[in-house]
């Protein structure tokens, strides 16, 4: 949602354990789909903050796996 207004569709949605952050699979009004894009989501009724990021985020090093 942006301004009240819905935006895009969330197809699904988990928690990235390699990246050590929620992540959401979505369709998006072209105008938002860049990258640093911000906008809310509404989680069971409760909007939350939402930002486009690069495609397929990882832990190159493999930090997050070996702690």
């Amino acid at each position: 949602m942006l301004d009240g207004k819905v935006v895009g569709t969330i197809t699904s949605g988990e928690w990235g354990h390699r990246g050590d952050l929620n992540l959401a699979y979505a369709f998006v009004e072209p105008a938002l789909a860049a990258v640093g894009s911000k906008m809310q989501l509404d989680l069971l009724g409760d909007l939350v903050g939402a930002e486009v990021i690069t495609p397929s985020p990882y832990d190159p090093e493999f930090a997050r796996v070996r702690s």
